[in-house]
């Protein structure tokens, strides 16, 4: 195993600690609470949202590994790690800690939809409001 690369054991020492968080958010209602403000927050100003997950998830991705990731020298290693990470997944950096881990597959995970959502036609969702208020008064017509 390579020396930057964590044990599955280290790994799993290091999230436990989450897990009763993790459990009380499930149970409490505000995982979904959290999970409807990020979404509506995402869908507001997808661009903003790229920007912010890009710079910031690039800072946080190297304060996570500047410390033992000799490739991860500066905060730009980490922003271009995070923006490539969220399209293409190419880089010259790996993450080889826990956080890093995390923050990566976040990124890769949710990624590629923000990244398309960033650019669609803002158009596109009042045509889709202006659909459903057609569909609201075929509705309505139909019942008379």
């Amino acid at each position: 195993m390579p020396a930057t690369e964590p044990a599955k054991d280290d790994l799993l020492a290091t999230l436990l600690p989450f897990a009763p968080a993790a459990l009380a958010l499930l149970e409490t209602g505000d995982y979904a609470s959290l999970k409807d403000k990020l979404r509506a927050w995402g869908k507001s100003d997808p661009l903003d949202a790229l920007a912010v997950v890009v710079l910031g998830g690039g800072i946080a991705f190297y304060l996570a590994e500047r410390d033992t990731n000799p490739q991860c020298k500066t905060p730009w290693d980490g922003i271009l790690y995070m923006a490539t990470a969220l399209s293409v997944g190419y880089d010259n950096l790996f993450p080889s800690t826990p956080a890093g881990h995390a923050l990566a597959t976040f990124a890769q995970t949710f990624g590629p939809a923000l990244a398309n959502a960033a650019f669609e036609d803002p158009k596109q969702d009042v045509d889709r409001q202006i659909l459903e208020r057609l569909d609201t008064i075929v509705k309505l017509l139909e019942r008379r």
